[in-house]
């Protein structure tokens, strides 16, 4: 009989099998179940842990808080970047510049913003991760107060804003000048704030304004093409000037002078001065000057009886100043630098009827004594000659360096005394002080317009105060211009010890003046000098202050009031100090 278990019998190795089997399954499903309990502790723990960490390595903007908690970081980014705010950097348009700083701009950065989206509760394991162990560079939140940031940017275009250039043609002794147009640059003020909105951070000591280009009205090209074909050919070589037989050189210099360059018309084009020019040519050759002249009028007498008279006008032949002017053009530009023109009978442009409506009166007169010194009154006959006759035609000037020339020895003027910085001493020409006083009063009296004049220093009592001028060649002068409808004459002489002015005119203007009291008095002060030319004085004079005031008034208008305020000095106690 077999003595084999059988299959699955209690007791059989079979039987002990599958028991063992079943423990491993349960042991091996605890232990994956531990794991994953321990993957959601450490997944747990790392979110609730990392909550309020930064990444383990951060920079913002360049700004390292690495390894720094939320609140140190936010102290680091605050004192970095308000730092940064108040760091001047240069907004820029071509080479100009102008300084901008960015916390008056408007411009910051909120760090708490910035570092809000890099902390609080994540369950991301990248996130948790990255906090533990990651590596971020991450842009700061800027802020920006929209209106500073543009009134700042308005602000700087006014400094960085430049207009067109346009090109410009001069002629200065014979040659040609030019200046190149050039391109104009606007700043773009929105997009300009925008990209210093953006860059201010990383700006690296300037950021480069967006502008917009504007165009000159002629181009380079126009302007070269006109100097290579007219500018320079007008003054490469001198202009003969022919009428008739006579003949008359202009020199390049000359045909500068009377050359301008317009641009009314979108383009360069040349222009000449026809007077000028005839000016010239009968400079050179008076055969060319014309037979003809217009009515004038002058002097006729001397001293208290000379009168006024009519010159009549004159028809006659002369250079025709449009005709000069485009002949010498088309010659200067040409191949054949003459120009030939034809002398033209011309009617005067003052006739001698118009003249007899002039209607000339005695509209001012003036006289100022003058001390004993024979050689001061040489030189008052002197000035007084050259001044006495002088016409000054309507819209003109009474230019008293002019009538004078220059004040020489060789031109009759005599050395005498004057008043220098205050001191007395001595030059040539002493005395003609009064002399630029009686023409002051000359244009002032009779109601001119009053262009320049300088009182003295210190006050004569032989002028009345505030109404008085002095003159030194090539310094002070006296000046004034005629706004009558007809010629001023000017009339002066010396005799009874005094100098005497009048003026002839149309009658316009009703001249009144009054002058105020003396104010502001000062004493006299001690001068010690070891000039050689020293003067002791010891007048004791006070200097002060005073107003005049001019009020004009015609048959038609009444202008404003007119205030000339002069201040004296004192007469100083000069003391001549022995060497």
């Amino acid at each position: 009989m077999s003595t084999t278990p059988s299959a699955g019998a209690p007791g059989t190795p079979q039987d002990e099998e599958p028991k063992r089997s079943h423990r491993g399954a349960k042991a091996t499903a605890w232990t994956v179940g531990g794991l994953a309990v321990l993957a959601a502790a450490v997944w747990v723990g790392g979110a609730l842990f990392t909550q309020d960490r930064l990444p383990a390595h951060l920079t913002v903007d360049g700004v390292d808080v690495s390894g720094q908690s939320a609140d140190q970081a936010m102290d680091t980014l605050n004192s970095a970047f308000a730092e940064q705010a108040k760091t001047q950097l240069k907004l820029t348009a071509g080479e100009r510049s102008v300084a901008v700083t960015p916390a008056d701009a408007g411009l910051g950065v909120d760090a708490d913003a910035t570092l809000s989206d890099l902390t609080g509760l994540s369950w991301n394991p990248a996130t948790i991760w990255g906090r533990l162990m990651g590596s971020q560079d991450v842009a700061a939140e800027r802020t920006v107060d929209d209106s500073a940031l543009e009134k700042t940017v308005q602000a700087a275009a006014k400094d960085l804003d430049t207009d067109a250039t346009e090109g410009k043609v001069l002629f200065d002794n014979g040659t040609v000048d030019y200046t190149a147009p050039a391109d104009g640059s606007a700043v773009d003020v929105k997009k300009t704030a925008a990209a210093l909105k953006k860059q201010w951070l990383h700006a690296d000591g300037s950021v480069a304004a967006v502008t917009t280009t504007s165009k000159p009205k002629i181009s380079a090209d126009t302007w070269s093409e006109f100097v290579d074909s007219t500018a320079k050919p007008l003054v490469s070589d001198p202009v003969t000037l022919k009428a008739g037989s006579e003949k008359a050189t202009l020199t390049v210099a000359q045909l500068g002078d009377a050359a301008s360059v317009d641009t009314d018309s979108g383009k360069p084009e040349l222009s000449l001065d026809g007077d000028a020019l005839v000016k010239d040519a009968v400079k050179a050759n008076s055969a060319l000057g014309s037979s003809g002249r217009d009515a004038t009028v002058k002097l006729v007498g001397k001293g208290a009886s000379a009168k006024p008279e009519i010159v009549p006008a004159k028809t006659g032949k002369g250079l025709e100043a449009k005709d000069v002017a485009a002949a010498v053009t088309k010659a200067a530009t040409g191949s054949d630098r003459t120009a030939s023109v034809t002398l033209k009978e011309a009617a005067p442009s003052v006739t001698t009827a118009q003249a007899k409506k002039w209607d000339l009166t005695e509209v001012a007169h003036f006289e100022t004594p003058y001390p004993y010194e024979p050689i001061r009154t040489k030189n008052l006959v002197v000035g007084s000659a050259r001044v006495n006759g002088t016409v000054v035609m309507p819209g003109k000037e009474f230019n008293l360096a002019n009538e004078f020339g220059p004040v020489t020895t060789a031109n009759g003027y005599y050395k005498s005394g004057v008043v220098e910085s205050g001191l007395s001493t001595e030059a040539v020409g002493g005395g003609l002080s009064q002399i630029a006083t009686m023409s002051y009063n000359a244009g002032f009296l009779s109601g001119m317009d009053i262009l320049e004049h300088k009182a003295h220093s210190r006050w004569f009592d032989r002028y009345p105060a505030g109404r008085e001028s002095t003159y030194w060649e090539g310094q002070i002068n006296v000046r004034w211009r005629n706004n009558t409808n007809a010629p001023v004459i000017v009339q002066m002489w010396v005799a009874d010890n005094h100098v005497h002015m009048k003026v002839w005119g149309k009658k316009t203007w009703t001249v009144k003046t009054t002058s105020s009291d003396h104010y502001n008095i000062t004493n006299p002060q001690t001068i010690h000098s070891s000039g050689s030319q020293c003067v002791p004085e010891n007048s004791g004079i006070k200097g002060f202050t005073i107003t005049v005031t001019r009020q004009r008034s015609s048959s038609s208008k009444t202008l404003p009031a007119e205030k000339f305020v002069t201040t004296y000095g004192a007469w100083p106690h000069v003391i001549c100090d022995k060497k």
